[in-house]
């Protein structure tokens, strides 16, 4: 019944996504008159504002000492699909995978090739992320379902007495977090949790026909864990467009970016505005550099190969973008995906 119920919402999930594709704002740039844009107390550097890679270290996910997640060698299979779909992206560059008894070896390593960078002024080919995880639960459970007889029809319509056999259902579930650590300072830059699930289930003659294990189930749930995280990941590291150029129009506001076509601006893509703010603890007198999330708006259909033209949706607060201040495309993860998901 389930497996029924989710094929129909699924032809629902397609008709959606078939009515937004070619969806985008249409811009006519003349119509559009220039306006003052301050610049921000954080410019971006070039390199930034050219868009260099993110370098990033992956080590795999702990298992914890879990039995049911040590088995599957869950850990190792769950960090090589994030790999995966990351390096697929357009903002980082997989410079490394280790093994979790090198890591004290590697850590010593980015901490003199970071310092070695600030003595020339140069990169000496430091990374500037680690990626890692643990894993908190892993579980593999089994149900029996006695067989029934049950009334249905037969070819003509005719009522008669079906048997449904019966049945063992197997569940596997994976929960834990993603992290992401700045080097080489190994400050906590990024964390989020994950916990999935999958399913299946087979005829069997009597309860004793179980299987103790699955491996195989257990790897799966742990896919779709990696695949659930995998987009606040791409959102983290997600490519950035510096503000350079503001003009109106009534009540509607553009913006001119360094986000182009060579770095995956689409028409129609939806995009966070964000600026760099200075915090001060007054107990403590520090002060921390922080990203705000100051709006929303679309990519418009005005893309060269180096900038884009983004129709501001909302601004927060009533802000003022400013020179310096950025954007990202949100990355989300589909409703065909989440089907997907559901019906597993």
């Amino acid at each position: 019944m389930r497996r029924l119920k989710w094929v129909g919402t699924l032809s629902i999930f397609t008709a959606g996504i078939l009515s937004l594709s070619g969806c985008g704002a249409e811009l006519n740039i003349p119509e559009y008159s220039k306006a003052p844009l301050a610049k921000t107390l954080h410019m971006p550097s070039k390199s930034e504002i050219q868009g260099s890679k993110v370098k990033v270290i992956m080590m795999p996910i702990d298992n914890n000492e879990i039995n049911v997640a040590q088995r599957a060698k869950l850990g190792n299979s769950m960090i090589s699909k994030i790999n995966t779909e990351l390096a697929e992206g357009q903002s980082v560059q997989i410079v490394k995978r280790v093994k979790k008894s090198s890591y004290s070896q590697l850590l010593e390593k980015e901490v003199a090739a970071s310092e070695l960078s600030k003595e020339l002024g140069t990169d000496v080919g430091q990374a500037d992320f680690i990626i890692t995880g643990q894993i908190s639960n892993a579980t593999y459970e089994h149900s029996f379902t006695e067989g029934y007889n049950y009334e249905c029809k037969d070819s003509d319509g005719n009522k008669r007495t079906c048997y449904a056999s019966p049945r063992m259902s197997y569940e596997s579930c994976v929960e834990g977090n993603i992290k992401v650590f700045q080097l080489p300072s190994l400050r906590e830059a990024f964390s989020n949790p994950f916990n999935e699930c999958s399913n299946t289930s087979t005829e069997v003659r009597s309860s004793r026909d179980v299987a103790r294990e699955n491996n195989g189930l257990v790897r799966e749930a742990g896919l779709k864990a990696a695949d659930s995280a995998t987009y606040p990941l791409r959102n983290f590291f997600a490519v950035k467009g510096y503000i350079y150029e503001l003009r109106k129009k009534d009540n509607t506001m553009i913006l001119k970016t360094t986000l182009g076509r060579k770095r995956g601006a689409k028409k129609g893509e939806s995009v966070k505005i964000y600026s760099l703010i200075d915090d001060t603890n007054s107990l403590t007198g520090t002060t921390t550099t922080e990203a705000i999330n100051i709006g929303e708006g679309t990519i418009s259909n005005q893309i060269t190969a180096n900038s884009s033209w983004i129709i501001v949706d909302k601004m927060f607060n009533n802000y003022t973008p400013k020179a310096g201040d950025y954007i990202k495309i949100i990355s989300e993860e589909s409703l065909w995906s989440k089907g997907l998901k559901l019906i597993r």
